[in-house]
């Protein structure tokens, strides 16, 4: 009910008189601090695909390992520099959206759509000084659109193989003192079978469908004050048949609910605050012949206040944040508290680049501990060289500690720590006006690692991941060429690293003849990695390669695209025994009114 009145007396100043818009301040901007390697995406990298889910989108990421459970709609995950995939934090607008619901608070993005997004940032290494627990691995920063192309609407269509279509509609607005964009999105699939045919001889298509609405708004409300607002509601189903059986009429509907308020108020030409207050929460429904219907439920409501100060070339930004998570099944219902404390320092000057960051937790269960950050860069014309060193860590979720016991064997354990990570990374890179490339070195020493075993979760995994990631992006007249590549090696490990190819890589190619039409491609390869089958004994899967065309017309306010997925056909996985997609084709429509 706090919650519920705190968000309404902030709604409140957003209906005061016109007033100009005013620029938040204090605000967790990465790009302010990081002196880490990052990638990102935007608006024309969101038409190029062949859907509006994000997931497509994050899987051409360089050095980013996707992992999918079957086909549209089955689980996404994604590994970066070897660490594991519940290691990487997802945020929208600053708000933490990873599942509290699920056992390992791991964010699932196979319904998330981009439509409503203004761009992407994946922050590789890291990032618990300004975004804590989960941020262990890697950061993957969601920033809405608010009203940016006003006044625009834009509808968007796509569709082909397996029966798969999926639609959007959004409306950009603007006023003198508001603006802010309104999206409806939807997409179905008829599907492919979740396990695959070579494993289990499975053949019936296992369909999915998804809608999502979401609403992104800023409001000016005096002459140095401003709130923004976000709400969505995402709704994802999708058949689950055959654990290692086909056909078997299993069904899962995962409701998602985001909703967010940040009131941010300029204190004088050197300083700003920002109070931010946010939920969020997923609903997974699963039904099953074996148990029968099921319901998780899972809050992560988050409150956190800002300070930042700016003069010449040093920044200080600080601030305080709680959060309370919560899980609910039908035999379980625990609430953990996690208290922050923390600052981050950044200073540049001729050429010169440092960073310092320090967070202080206290969580109810395990009591207090520390994390820090610390880096330096140099620009010399077009070339930097940075050096970075950052701290991660992962509290266990409310079903690690407290999970009831299955058949007899335990499951929860209340001794669990956090997990641990203590990351290097060197990095050179060149930014000139045709080509901008960078090679970067890179370490992970993972500890406390919580696996599962017959005597339920533990801390009982360590290993260190090394290794180079190199990517460069070449303009020449009328072609893009972006090539990447990944090498890892995983020394010291107690437990067999699973998912994780130890070198991939990726040619991205573009052509474009006239201003308004693209020819691209794109080739991928992976090495074999080792996964566990349905008897619990390691395997390796083989390596694989695949290659995407597409083309891409605008003409005037209309947008035509074609794209064919795995265009020689490969079969190969991701995982073990589960579906991929096949050669396939899709169709793209828009236009922007």
């Amino acid at each position: 009910m706090s919650f519920l009145l705190l968000m309404f007396f902030f709604a409140l100043p957003a209906f005061s008189e016109d007033l100009e818009a005013i620029e938040v301040k204090a605000d967790k901007e990465l790009s302010h601090f990081s002196l880490g390697s990052s990638e990102s995406l935007d608006d024309l990298d969101f038409q190029r695909q062949h859907s509006s889910l994000i997931s497509s989108s994050l899987s051409s990421l360089s050095g980013v390992t996707p992992s999918q459970n079957g086909g549209p709609g089955g689980r996404v995950s994604y590994f970066i520099r070897g660490t594991e995939a519940r290691h990487v934090s997802f945020t929208i607008d600053s708000l933490r959206i990873n599942d509290t619901s699920n056992t390992d608070r791991q964010f699932d993005s196979a319904f998330l759509t981009n439509a409503f997004l203004k761009d992407v940032t994946l922050y590789k290494g890291p990032q618990a000084v300004l975004f804590g627990s989960d941020a262990m691995g890697g950061l993957i920063d969601m920033k809405t659109r608010k009203g940016e192309n006003a006044p625009e609407t834009r509808l968007s269509l796509n569709g082909g193989s397996f029966g798969t279509f999926d639609s959007s509609l959004s409306h950009d607005w603007k006023s003198q003192k508001n603006q802010g964009t309104l999206t409806w999105t939807s997409m179905r699939t008829d599907g492919l079978s979740r396990l695959n045919q070579k494993r289990f001889n499975a053949t019936e298509r296992d369909g999915a469908d998804m809608t999502q609405l979401t609403s992104s708004s800023q409001h000016a409300w005096a002459e140095s004050w401003q709130t923004d607002f976000l709400f969505s509601f995402l709704r994802g189903k999708n058949e689950l048949d055959g654990a290692v059986m086909d056909n078997d009429n299993d069904e899962s509907r995962n409701d998602q609910y985001m909703i967010q308020q940040k009131t941010g108020h300029d204190l004088n030409a050197h300083s700003a605050i920002s109070l931010r207050t946010g939920l969020s929460r997923h609903q997974r429904f699963i039904k099953t012949q074996a148990v029968g219907l099921q319901l998780y439920d899972g809050d992560l409501i988050q409150n956190e206040f800002l300070h930042n100060y700016e003069r010449g070339s040093f920044r200080l930004l600080s601030g305080v944040a709680s959060e309370q998570e919560t899980f609910e099944d039908s035999r379980l219902e625990k609430v953990a508290n996690l208290h922050s404390l923390f600052f981050q320092t950044g200073f540049e000057k001729n050429g010169l680049k440092s960073q310092l960051g320090m967070r202080a937790e206290n969580h109810s269960r395990y009591g207090s501990f520390q994390t820090g950050a610390a880096g330096i860069a140099y620009t010399l014309g077009a070339e930097t060289l940075s050096l970075q060193y950052s701290q991660g860590f992962k509290a266990p979720s409310l079903y690690q500690l407290h999970g009831p016991a299955v058949f007899g064997f335990p499951v929860g354990n209340k001794d669990l720590m956090p997990e641990r990570n203590h990351a290097y990374e060197i990095r050179w890179s060149h930014k000139g006006e045709m080509l901008q490339t960078e090679i970067t070195l890179f370490e992970n020493h993972l500890a406390n690692l919580i696996t599962y075993s017959s005597q339920g979760y533990q801390n009982q995994g360590r290993f260190i991941a090394q290794g180079v990631e190199a990517n460069a992006n070449l303009t020449l007249e009328e072609w893009r060429i972006r090539p990447a590549f990944m090498l890892q090696e995983f020394k010291e490990e107690e437990t067999p690293i699973l998912r994780r190819p130890s070198k991939q890589y990726s040619l991205e190619l573009a052509y474009f003849p006239w201003e308004n039409l693209e020819l691209f491609t794109k080739y991928r390869f992976y090495d074999s990695r080792k996964d566990k089958d349905e008897n619990d004994n390691i395997v390796k899967l083989n390596e694989f390669d695949t290659i995407d065309l597409g083309i891409r017309l605008t003409s005037g306010r209309n947008e035509y695209g074609i794209q064919i997925i795995n265009l020689f056909d490969r079969e190969y996985e991701e995982l073990y025994g589960y579906s991929m997609m096949p050669r396939s084709a899709f169709l793209h429509y828009g236009h922007r009114f």
